[in-house]
Order: structure tokens, then sequence, then C-alpha cells
């Protein structure tokens, strides 16, 4: 009886350890694991970034996983009752006007809203003008959008208020550039055509970046047009991505992090994927795109249906998630080691001896 489970035992370790090996190799399902949103959400409170924490709790609470969490559900309504609070959004009102910049909409709406008249721009160049006549620094950028906007305003005259698009795009820019969201090539790109249009009086050639954000803001809100146009790399990569807000809408900056710019990289892959397919695999992190990508829109949906059954197995899933620990951490060469022994330990060495007579 001894020898009988000493064998079952020994067979076990080699069909675990072929299992294990061959399921790390072809569906690696240690790599697929759900984003827990609830630290990152945490984090962010932390900092008091509650739009951003409220943004990005959201987004993952659409998933059963996280709608059935209730600490994931009580930090959302207590987000929620935070930016609900008349003291919270009157500081926001008054930091959007004081300071021309904001992390929340309202604070936005209020610096967009001084900016969008000619109050605006002169406010900033003065500020800039003064730090130039006591000699600190000046920001080039900040005093080049305002006279910029100073010729918009003056073009109102002429075109009977055709301008609105370029003075709307101008206080979104300044309102990046505050809020350290502007990067370093349409910072460049600003500059140079600053020096022109001071000459001819004209802002045509910012039309085509006026109108991408225009169209960019409509799609995404202008939260997310701030941290969009904070991770392009140049003017035809913010058309691109303007693009991909006509499909994925507010989810956009949030697909892009997930997905460490895949839905940008790989656009032509996943235009041909349902998007709820692709919102399901952000929610696996990068490893869901790459699933996605390798098996295909149809495969993976397979995957993660069967990944769900798995879970059930055992007591409350806790033979699945020592079946993914083992996938995870143990190495292939110590796998192939535990069959390689546990084989040979099987193998009837006695009777394989040649018998004398």
């Amino acid at each position: 009886m001894i020898k009988v489970l000493y064998k079952i035992a020994l067979l076990s370790i080699v069909i675990v350890s072929a299992t294990l090996l061959y399921q790390k190799h072809t569906y690696a399902y240690h790599t697929l694991v759900h984003i827990d949103p609830i630290p990152h959400t945490k984090a962010l409170i932390k900092e008091a970034h509650y739009m951003d924490a409220h943004e990005y709790l959201n987004y993952f609470i659409s998933f059963d996983y996280v709608k059935k969490n209730p600490q994931a559900q009580q930090l959302l309504a207590k987000i929620q009752e935070k930016r609900d609070s008349l003291s919270y959004q009157s500081d926001k009102i008054l930091e959007g006007v004081r300071t021309g910049t904001s992390d929340e909409i309202i604070g936005q709406a209020s610096a967009i809203g001084s900016d969008f008249f000619v109050v605006g721009d002169i406010r900033d160049i003065f500020i800039e003008a003064k730090h130039y006549f006591n000699n600190e620094k000046v920001d080039t950028l900040l005093f080049a959008l305002s006279g910029i906007g100073l010729v918009a305003t003056a073009g109102t005259v002429f075109t009977a208020g055709s301008v609105a698009v370029a003075k709307a795009g101008i206080s979104v820019l300044k309102l990046a550039q505050k809020s350290k969201r502007i990067p370093s090539w349409l910072s460049t790109f600003i500059i140079r055509e600053s020096k022109q249009i001071r000459k001819t009086k004209n802002i045509a050639s910012l039309n085509p970046l006026f109108h991408t954000l225009k169209t960019l803001q409509k799609h995404t809100g202008l939260t997310q047009t701030l941290k969009l146009l904070s991770q392009t790399t140049s003017f035809k990569e913010l058309k691109q991505l303007t693009k991909l807000s006509k499909r994925y809408g507010k989810s956009t900056s949030t697909l892009l992090k997930l997905s460490d710019k895949q839905i940008l990289i790989q656009a032509n892959k996943l235009k041909h994927i349902d998007t709820k397919t692709i919102a399901l695999a952000s929610s696996y992190g990068k490893s869901g795109f790459t699933h996605l990508f390798k098996d295909g829109g149809i495969h993976f949906l397979k995957t993660t249906k069967r990944l769900k059954a798995y879970a059930k197995v055992g007591y409350k899933g806790e033979i699945w998630k020592l079946l993914l620990w083992s996938m995870k951490h143990i190495h292939d060469s110590m796998l192939i080691a535990f069959m390689l022994l546990s084989s040979l330990l099987l193998i009837p060495f006695r009777k394989l001896r040649p018998t004398h007579t």
C-alpha cells in the first residue's frame, strides 16, 4: 500500500510540474491578474488628488471584481462626498481664479473663464514682466501665449468672434503650462510661432492646433485633454490621440496609461477588436494587452472565462491561487528537475537488472 501511495505521489509531481510548465508557456495565466485599484486610489487621496482618485477608481468600478468589493464602494463614496462639499468646491474656484490652474473641473473652468477674456492675458503679461524687472525667472511660454491671446482678441473686431476657437485653445494651453503639462515639443513650437505672430498679427499657423484641442476636449473633457496633451511627443501623435478619443471618449487617458500606450502604438490592430474586450484587457494592465495581441479578441475572452471557472476551484479559489503563485514563482528549470527526478524514481530499476543464472 505504501509503495502504491509513493508511486501516486511521484506521478502527481510529474503531472503537476508538466501542467504548470505547459500553462506557463501556452496560456501564461499567471500574468493575467486583475489590477487592484484601491492602493493607487488611496495614494492619490493621500496626495489630495481627489479628482484623479475618483476618475481612476470610477473606471474600475464598472468591473464586477471591483463593483462587488465593499471597500471600493465605500472609498468611491468617500471621495465623492469630499468633492461635493461646499468648502472643497469654493477652494477650487478660488484656486482657479488666483493661480490660473486647478486639478478640478470647477477650478479649471474658473481659470479658463478669466483667461478667455483679455483680463487673463493682461494679468499674465504683467506677472511675467514683473518677474523680468525683478531679475526672476520668466515663463517665456506663458508670456508668448498671452501675447498670442491679445492678437486673437484684437482679431475678433474684424472677424465677428470667429477666433473663439483660438481663444479657447490658448486658455487650455495656458492652463496646461501652469499645471506643468505642456510637452517640450509643443512649447518649442508655440514660442517659435509667437515671434512670427507678433510681426504679422496673424494666428493662422496655430489654427490646426486649436481645432485639434477643441476636438479632443469635446470627446474627453478638459481634464483628460490636459493629461493626454502631456503624454504626446509630436503634433502627429496629438492628432492620433484625438482620433482615438472619438472611439474611447473619456476613458482614453486611463486606457493609454493602463495599456502602456499600446492603444496608440497598436491602434490598427485594436480597431478590429470590440471596445468592451479592450476595456476588459485593461483591467489586467499591460499583460492583458499582451494576451489580446497574441491570441486575438475571441480567444482572449475564452481565456478570461476559463480563468473565472478556475477561480472557483477549491475553497474560495485557493487551489487556483496556489497554481498561479507556482506558475509565477517556480522557475522552469526547477519544474523540469522535479519531472526528471520523479520520473527516474518511478522506474523499477530492480526489474531492469540482469538476472544471474
